[in-house]
This record gives C-alpha cells, structure tokens and sequence, in this order.
C-alpha cells in the first residue's frame, strides 16, 4: 500500500513539474537526463525512508531493552549490519522501482505544449 501511495505522490510531485520539463526539453535535455534526474530524485526519497526506518528501529531497540533486563537485551532485540544492508537495500530498490512509472510518464511531456501554454 505504501508503495502505490509513493507511486501516486511522486507522479503528482513530477507532473506539477511539466513545464520546467518542458523548458528543459526545449533547450536541449533529452529524455535520458531527465529519465535520470527524476529516479535519481525517487532514489533520494528510498534513501530517507530507509534512514528514517532505521532510526525508528533503533529507537525501538533502545525502549525494548529498556524494558527488559540487561542480561536478556543483549540476545533479545539487536541489528546488525546485515540488517541495516538489507533494510537500505530494499528501501531503495522499492522507491526505485515504484519511480519508473512517474518517471517515464514525466518524460512523455510535450515540450512545444508547455511552451504554448505558458
């Protein structure tokens, strides 16, 4: 479910950007640096959910061990860095992969229809 809300958030967010696309498409950018730029951007947004889902894991380690006695925290809850690797990874690989579609829609802008209706 979050991941179909991310798809619809980001094609909003590149759609409301038609006219700059289409500027940039006028002046000489083509639909491979803009293709780029816009999943580089759904990148960046995998790359704070993952940041911001590991804080929010550690701080559920840190109220779980606060909760349990020293002896048993140890064994109990803990993260290592295979789980972070993993937890970074698939953030980004989702918000990759629910980029594609914003962004090839938001490579499909006319330019010569920007530019008229601007």
């Amino acid at each position: 479910m979050c991941l179909i809300n991310t798809v619809g958030l980001l094609l909003a967010k590149f759609l409301a950007r038609a006219s700059e696309i289409g500027l940039r498409r006028a002046v000489g950018a083509s639909k491979r640096s803009i293709f780029a730029q816009f999943l580089s951007e759904a990148g960046m947004v995998g790359v704070a959910g993952a940041a911001l889902g590991l804080l929010l894991t550690w701080l559920g380690l840190m109220g779980l061990r606060a909760l349990y006695a020293e002896g048993a925290s140890g064994t109990l809850a803990r993260l290592d860095l295979g789980m972070v690797a993993i937890t970074v990874g698939v953030a980004l690989m989702a918000s990759l992969l629910a980029g594609v579609y914003p962004t090839w829609k938001a490579c499909q802008v006319a330019p010569a229809t920007q530019l008229k209706s601007n």
